[in-house]
């Protein structure tokens, strides 16, 4: 990627985040509140699901279910909005030069700031509401929520790139989606699966991003080295992967929208 071109254009992707921001909540009452709303939902539904009729015995188990539902939709958000971040402004390429890796580095950072308005009001509730104060692990957060945002943000240029000249993307990557959710885990403890299950749990790339921030925050402690080697690697490789394949199909963008 040319690092220098895109932060000479930093102010448009700043630009472009908050125009989406004020958008989404343009003439809403409770306004970011709403953000709130789908994760708390989920959660209380969760909850009520797995304690009360399944008997799941993880302690204080909203506190986990928050720390993994929380990146999960900034993930889950920014893949799905990539599929129309070139598609969407297409008249926009058409008539205006300008480098089209702003758009979906744009709806990584439009997610990114929800995600982090939202840990911002709920984490600090939920800590006190459930006696678990923030330690000295939360360091650990902006290391493995940068590499998160580096990974999210290769899969957004290839997703981005593939759906310009496949619509179908868009309906795959939703389903697709709905799948990742069952294989990450987020309302399952991965610790209290079988040696088997666990192993197959792990070729999910996203898996060690959710179980290294329930490190940070639920069991207060860093992820382990092995584990960080796979967010390094996985992040890098995403980032290289994804660029490349947006590079090679840039050319044809404005044709194709």
């Amino acid at each position: 990627m040319k690092i220098p071109l895109i932060f000479s254009y930093r102010e448009l992707i700043k630009n472009l985040v908050l125009k989406d921001l004020k958008l989404k909540y343009r003439d809403s009452t409770l306004g970011f509140l709403w953000s709130l709303a789908n994760p708390l939902l989920l959660i209380l539904v969760y909850s009520f699901v797995f304690t009360r009729m399944l008997r799941v015995d993880t302690p204080n188990f909203p506190y986990f279910l928050l720390v993994g539902i929380l990146p999960w939709n900034f993930f889950a958000q920014s893949l799905m909005m990539s599929t129309g971040s070139i598609v969407d402004n297409g008249g926009l390429i058409r008539k205006v030069w300008l480098p089209v890796e702003v758009f979906p580095i744009a709806t990584v950072f439009f997610n990114l700031a929800q995600y982090l308005l939202a840990l911002a009001v709920l984490l600090p509730m939920a800590s006190f509401f459930f006696h678990m104060p923030l330690s000295w692990s939360v360091l650990g957060f902006f290391v493995v929520l940068a590499l998160h945002v580096i990974f999210t943000l290769g899969l957004s240029f290839f997703i981005a790139a593939v759906t310009v000249f496949y619509r179908d993307v868009k309906h795959f990557t939703e389903i697709f989606l709905m799948l990742l959710f069952w294989l990450t885990p987020i309302i399952y403890d991965v610790r209290v699966l079988p040696e088997s299950l666990r192993t197959t749990v792990y070729l999910n790339p996203l898996s060690f991003f959710i179980t290294s921030y329930q490190d940070i925050f639920y069991r207060q402690i860093l992820p382990g080295p092995f584990h960080l080697l796979a967010l390094f690697s996985m992040s890098g490789l995403s980032l290289a992967l994804g660029y490349i394949v947006f590079s090679s199909c840039k050319v044809r963008f404005a044709e194709e929208v």
